[in-house]
Formats: structure tokens, C-alpha cells, sequence
């Protein structure tokens, strides 16, 4: 009887195990005769200055003091803790036969711990004294207040695990990076975080399957090419969804509510003339302007008469020294020649029929209307 075949689950190299891809191009970590094997102390520090991040530092150095007692070691976290006294803890842990140090010649790795202990005596009394007024700050991290961006950093590193996971079994489960998206409440802030999380390792497939970089090829010889192809569009699908995600999620901003401004804010910057001796007339209260049907204007130096006809509903409004919303078509201006009293008086007597005629009314030849008032004008009527 024939067994069935069951498909094999392939080895994924998530953050942690892509470590493996870094020790084959920087070395296995430090052992035991690793100066004897030729190491300089300069490689000896590069490897863990490429391994070690900050917070991978503060864990060996305060882990370390506060197994050899040091009371103050947790509050090591908010002093700078360099690099290389990790690497030396991580050194003497494992084991390393070290070469002398510069100031304990001839001691070789009881020199390095003798150093290190001179080093975290020192620590724990700064540690112990954070709070004088005189201590030299250089050595101590600020504890900062999170950005907004580190916390959409932070959301979106909080969503990935379930996608590691489905990463895992990817030819086993199915996954959906929308749904998860969704079932998470994520906003488009946070997915966009994440959108370009799987580059490297998209990358890093291209590169075995083309066989471009023989130390990938041999970490994923366990795919054959369809299986990488596979895997490359199964990672590229969590990509393009999370990209929709993100396009259909931007938050639709109100458009901003214009400002209002009152009938008197509108015309406070409008310069005109106030009375006419002459023609014994004046100009009526500037915010009646505001909102009405017409406006009839009289220039004094040019003897013209204005007609300011609203283009809507909403009426005549001004800005600055400018009237606005006129209709072109239905505004002119034209000289009045010697019947000046007489059609001021017929435009300041008639009524909405009357002032519909005046302009016809008027011999002379009509030219456009600009807007502008000066103080040569009376503000004559408005209908």
C-alpha cells in the first residue's frame, strides 16, 4: 500500500533565524581559541559591533553586574553602556582566551575581567548618584516620551508576529494580510509602517533562485525553483495587500470650513467717499453692501455712475477695497454728462423697476466695471 506523500514544510528565515545568513558572512561567535586561531581584537570587537544591537548591550552588560551583585545594576539601563564591554562579558563568558590587556599585561583573560569590574564599580556608584544636581549627564540616556511615529512603529511590529507565523506555513495555510489587517482595527498609518517589512527577504529568495549569491542559494536549497517562485508571489501578495489596505484606509479629511466673516469685518478696509457737498449726497453704511441684489456707485472726479448687478443669491461681498461676486454681463458703468442731478435722483427715488431702466436710460457709451472703490466714490444705493 502506497504512503501518502506529505508536503514538506519548508524552513523560513524569520529575524531570528536570519542570524545564520550573518554569522556565514561575519563567522561563528567568539569561542574559546579564537586569538589562537589568528583573530585580531579588532575582528574580535567587529563581530559583536554587527551582532549586538543597543538593547542587546544593555541586556549582557546589566545582566552580568547584577549576577556578581552590583545593587545598582538595573538602573544601568539609563546610563550609555558601550559596545565593547558587552563583547568582553560575552568574550568571558564563552570562554575566550584572551590576550593581554594594555593595562594588565600579562594576565590575559583575568586582566579583561579585572578591567571589567573596574569599570562596573564605577557604574554603580554614577548609577547610585542620578539624582545629584552636579552629575555629569553625558553618561545618561533621557528616557524620551514616544513619538507619535514610534508608536505607529510600534502597532505595526505588534501586528507582524501572526504574519511570521503564517510566513512559516505558507504553503500549508492560507492567509489573508487584508482580513488581518482589518480584524486588528489597523489604521492606514500603522499598516503603511509595515509595507516594506519583507523586502529583504523577497530579495534574499530572488537571489537563490537566480542563483546570484551561492551562500543564499545553498541557505534555501531546501526549495526547489516553483517553490521560490511560490513563496516569493505568497510574500509579495502580503505586500500588495497591505498596500490596498493602506490606499483604502487614508482618512478622508474635512474639507476646512470657511472663516465668516461679519458684514462690518468684510468692509473695514474699504476706502470711499462719505459725502458729495456738491451734489448733496452721500454714501449709505458700507455693510449694507454685504448680501444685497445691486449696489449703484457715483464717481465724483469722473461724473460716472456704477451698477454693480450680485452674480448669485448669495449677493455682493467685498474684500479689501474690491467689490466681488458681480455678474460682468449684467454690471456696467457709464458718464452721466450734464444730467447728472437728474438720474442720482432717479436712481435715488425709484424703485427696483425704475433702477432696472436707468441704465438704458443713460446716453452715453457703457464700459465694463472693475471692482475697485475709492475715495472718490459715494456708495449711492443698494437694492
Amino acid at each position: 500500500m502506497a504512503t501518502k506523500k506529505t508536503k514538506r514544510k519548508p524552513v523560513r528565515k524569520t529575524k531570528a533565524q536570519r542570524l545564520t545568513l550573518d554569522e556565514q558572512y561575519m563567522g561563528l561567535e567568539p569561542g574559546v581559541d579564537y586569538f589562537k586561531d589568528g583573530h585580531s581584537l579588532h575582528e574580535f570587537f567587529g563581530w559583536y559591533n554587527y551582532m549586538y544591537d543597543r538593547k542587546k548591550v544593555n541586556l549582557v552588560i546589566i545582566s552580568y553586574a547584577k549576577n556578581f551583585g552590583y545593587k545598582n545594576a538595573p538602573r544601568f539601563a539609563r546610563m550609555f553602556l558601550p559596545g565593547t564591554m558587552a563583547a568582553i562579558i560575552s568574550g568571558l563568558e564563552n570562554g575566550v582566551d584572551f590576550i593581554d590587556h594594555k593595562e594588565y599585561p600579562g594576565e590575559g583573560s583575568a586582566g579583561y575581567q579585572k578591567y571589567i569590574h573596574t569599570e562596573l564599580r564605577a557604574w554603580n556608584k554614577l548609577a547610585g548618584d542620578l539624582k545629584v544636581k552636579d552629575l555629569n549627564t553625558d553618561h545618561i540616556i533621557k528616557k524620551k516620551r514616544p513619538s507619535v511615529q514610534d508608536n505607529i512603529n510600534n502597532k505595526g511590529q505588534s501586528l507582524l508576529s501572526e504574519v511570521d507565523h503564517a510566513i512559516d506555513l505558507w504553503d500549508i495555510n492560507p492567509f489573508d494580510m487584508y482580513k488581518h489587517l482589518a480584524d486588528n482595527n489597523a489604521s492606514s498609518a500603522v499598516a503603511k509602517s509595515i509595507v516594506n517589512e519583507y523586502d529583504g527577504m523577497i530579495d534574499e529568495i530572488k537571489e537563490a533562485r537566480d542563483g546570484t549569491d551561492p551562500q543564499l542559494k545553498e541557505g534555501y536549497n531546501h526549495l526547489a525553483k516553483s517553490e521560490k517562485n511560490k513563496f516569493i508571489d505568497f510574500l509579495n501578495k502580503i505586500k500588495s495587500d497591505t498596500e490596498r489596505y493602506v490606499e483604502n484606509h487614508k482618512p478622508v479629511r474635512k474639507p476646512r470650513k470657511a472663516k465668516q466673516y461679519s458684514a462690518e469685518e468684510q468692509v473695514k478696509k474699504l476706502s470711499y467717499l462719505e459725502e458729495d457737498t456738491y451734489n448733496r449726497i452721500s454714501s449709505i453704511a458700507p455693510r449694507e453692501i454685504i448680501g444685497s441684489r445691486q449696489l449703484w456707485v457715483y464717481n465724483t472726479k469722473t461724473n460716472e455712475i456704477s451698477s454693480y448687478t450680485a452674480l448669485d443669491r448669495g449677493g455682493l461681498a467685498v474684500t479689501g477695497t474690491t467689490i466681488k461676486n458681480f455678474d460682468d454681463s449684467e454690471s456696467g458703468s457709464k458718464k452721466l454728462g450734464t444730467k447728472t442731478t437728474h438720474f442720482i435722483d432717479r436712481i435715488l427715488e425709484g424703485g427696483s423697476i425704475t433702477l432696472n431702466k436707468v441704465m438704458s436710460e443713460i446716453n452715453s457709451k457703457a464700459s465694463k466695471v472693475t471692482g475697485r472703490i475709492n475715495n472718490n466714490m459715494i456708495l449711492l444705493k443698494v437694492d
